[in-house]
């Protein structure tokens, strides 16, 4: 075969692969999997439960009887103690000192 002919080939297929990348793209926005992150600038006092990743991204699992005012979401959550709030959002950077 000839190195020209191989040069189309490869061409058309680099072109046919794109192609299908980009309608599974646009599909997965569609369905809504490409949503970003809400990412609270603010920072913690302290949290004890700390789920940090090395994205530079952290949740605290901390359960209390107030939240934090940073905290733009919090949740009820039930204890054996009764309902007691929790703090949903994202944060950027490192974990506050522990509680």
């Amino acid at each position: 075969m000839k190195s020209s002919t191989l040069l189309v080939l490869l061409c058309l297929q680099a072109a046919l692969v794109m192609g299908i990348f980009a309608a599974v793209a646009k599909e997965n926005a569609a369905v809504g999997e490409s949503k970003a992150i809400d990412i609270n600038p603010g920072q913690l006092k302290c949290c004890t439960n700390c789920n940090f990743s090395f994205s530079g991204l952290y949740t605290c699992d901390d359960v209390n009887k107030d939240c934090d005012p940073v905290c733009k979401k919090c949740v009820a959550v039930k204890t054996y103690s009764g309902n007691k709030l929790k703090c949903t959002d994202t944060f950027l950077g490192m974990c506050g000192p522990k509680c």
